[in-house]
């Protein structure tokens, strides 16, 4: 008599779920097929969101959409479902979810995965009603669109109101804010040469972090990164304000801790992230900034049949007293190992601790311009930009997509244009009839950076 199969759900659509399954499936594939295992995904999103591409999204360089991969592309021998976690049931091994149409359902599971990550965090007085953030789908859309749309609305103004709304203010000087920074002044410059009434108006990037240094998560022996990144921003004419921290936004900028006021247009943070609280979870372990504790082995503390990794969890980093860092390499690595002790654990083989203890880091701050860190060995310039390409297009879930997005570098290549800039100029064509350059007449970019 046929048992019944065994149960797999996995939290969220984003790096550790879709690498948890990918390793699963290697593992598990003929019990997939003879349907002694099922493997359900529960994420609101229909894509998984390759964070990677960020900036590169943000400044037109990638279509926005190439940085997306059908979840049932990536997973497609996973049942997904277009639904939100509400509850978990430790005791009846349940999971709680809300689907888009409102219809409640219960799954069981003998083995969960708590995938879900992080999201940015509103915590400053204001930010909800005058900031932009760029981790959430509608928070990155609105931030793109408000970026592009700043600069055709100051090529129209008299030129005291077209700087105020080319004046920008970047929180947080990690690797998403130094990428945000360089790469906007970078883009805003790029924009603005196809307007004659902007060619003597310079943007203001400002960058906002309370350390007496950028990218702190770099680890001792980087100074070099450090000096190179401070180098190339301040040759951008970005101002780097060190050792505060913004306390309050208002409609026209932001006050910081000192008490001074910095005038913007737009803010951007990328300062605070906070995790989703399942309900049944209240129980479980967390560190202090909200994550669940995790075990070597990535089981959720106290919990054997209940997994976790990345963003959402605090991971004791191997041969280190600290944690695993919050990035993309790092979520990455656990759904790699998360996925291959699930598979372990249902074939009833041993399970095993992680035992990656780190690759490097990488960072753009424009094109040409990058930093990295590979095993120790430091990169700076167009090398360390090249490798950062390479590697990101390797980790990329969909090979469809991947080839997508090496379509939209290669118009970069050949054509000297940013494919998603020069897509929304082909949507607004009737506003290039008032005196804006046409697409065509933009070639210069790959020039500059040499």
């Amino acid at each position: 008599m046929k048992t019944l199969p065994t149960q797999i759900v996995l939290l969220g659509g984003g790096y550790v779920s879709v690498l948890a399954y990918q390793s699963m499936v290697k593992r598990l594939r003929r019990q997939l097929k003879n349907d002694d295992v099922q493997i359900t995904v529960v994420c609101p999103l229909q894509h998984h969101t390759f964070h990677g591409w960020t900036a590169e999204t943000l400044t037109g360089v990638l279509q926005a959409d190439n940085q997306l991969s059908p979840l049932s592309e990536v997973m497609p021998l996973a049942q997904l479902r277009v639904a939100q976690a509400e509850s978990i049931d430790s005791d009846w091994q349940t999971v709680t979810i809300r689907l888009e149409d409102g219809t409640v359902e219960t799954l069981f599971y003998d083995h969960l995965l708590i995938g879900y990550g992080s999201f940015d965090s509103e915590i400053v007085p204001g930010i909800h009603e005058y900031g932009y953030q760029v981790k959430a789908r509608d928070a990155f859309h609105q931030t793109k669109d408000t970026l592009y749309n700043l600069v055709q609305q100051a090529a129209q103004v008299d030129e005291l109101t077209a700087r105020q709304l080319l004046t920008f203010t970047v929180a947080g000087g990690g690797f998403t804010g130094v990428e945000l920074a360089s790469n906007i002044m970078e883009y805003t410059r790029v924009l603005k040469k196809r307007h004659a009434s902007l060619q003597t108006i310079e943007p203001q990037v400002r960058l906002v972090h309370s350390g007496p240094h950028i990218l702190t998560a770099l680890p001792d022996g980087c100074e070099r990164l450090v000096q190179y990144a401070e180098q190339t921003m301040m040759e951008y004419g970005i101002e780097v304000i060190a050792n505060r921290r913004i306390t309050k936004l208002i409609e026209t900028g932001v006050f910081l801790n000192d008490g001074s006021f910095l005038p913007s247009r737009m803010v951007i943070s990328t300062v605070g992230q906070s995790r989703i609280r399942l309900k049944g979870t209240e129980l479980m372990k967390r560190d202090t900034v909200g994550r669940l504790c995790a075990n070597a082995n990535l089981q959720i503390t106290g919990y054997d049949n209940i997994w976790g990794g990345g963003d959402a969890c605090h991971v004791k980093r191997p041969n280190a007293d600290t944690a695993c860092p919050a990035n993309a390499l790092w979520a990455i690595k656990h759904g790699e190992h998360v996925g291959r002790n699930i598979a372990r654990a249902v074939l009833g083989k041993k399970i095993k601790p992680l035992t990656f203890r780190g690759l490097g880091e990488a960072a753009s701050l424009g094109i040409g311009k990058g930093i990295g860190e590979l095993y120790g060995v430091l990169f700076t310039g167009w090398l360390a930009w090249v490798l950062r390409l390479i590697f990101f297009h390797y980790f990329m879930p969909s090979p469809t997509v991947r080839l997508r997005a090496m379509r939209d570098w290669a118009f970069l290549l050949f054509r000297g244009q940013r494919k998603g800039v020069w897509v929304m100029e082909q949507e607004h064509r009737a506003v290039t009839s008032n005196g804006i350059l046409q697409p065509a007449d933009f070639r210069y970019e790959l020039a500059e950076v040499q």
